[in-house]
C-alpha cells in the first residue's frame, strides 16, 4: 500500500493525538510537545535496551534527514499531482 503525504499526516494525528486538548494524557498537545518528547527520547536512548542503544539517536542528524525526506516527498507529490491533472 502506498501512503500519500496526507495519509502520513493522518497517521501521525491518529497515533499522537495533536488535538490541542491538554486533558488528553494519551496524546500530545501539539507538534512542539512531540519534538520535545523525541529530543528527550534521543538523549536517553543510549540507556535503553541494547538493541535501541546501538542505533544513531542524534536528534539533529535525524531532523536534518527528515527535512531532506520531507522536501523529496513534497516534490514527488507535486509532480504526481501535475501528472494526474
Amino acid at each position: 500500500m502506498n501512503f500519500t503525504n496526507k495519509d502520513d499526516a493522518n497517521k501521525i494525528k491518529n497515533l499522537l493525538g495533536l488535538n490541542g486538548d491538554e486533558s488528553n494524557k494519551s496524546g500530545y498537545y501539539n507538534v512542539t510537545d512531540v519534538l520535545i518528547a523525541l529530543m528527550h527520547f534521543c538523549d536517553r536512548a543510549d540507556t535503553m535496551e541494547e538493541d535501541v542503544a546501538e542505533v544513531n539517536w542524534d536528534f539533529e542528524s535525524h531532523l536534518e534527514s527528515a527535512r531532506e525526506g520531507y522536501e523529496e516527498n513534497k516534490k514527488f507529490e507535486s509532480k504526481f499531482l501535475k501528472e494526474v491533472a
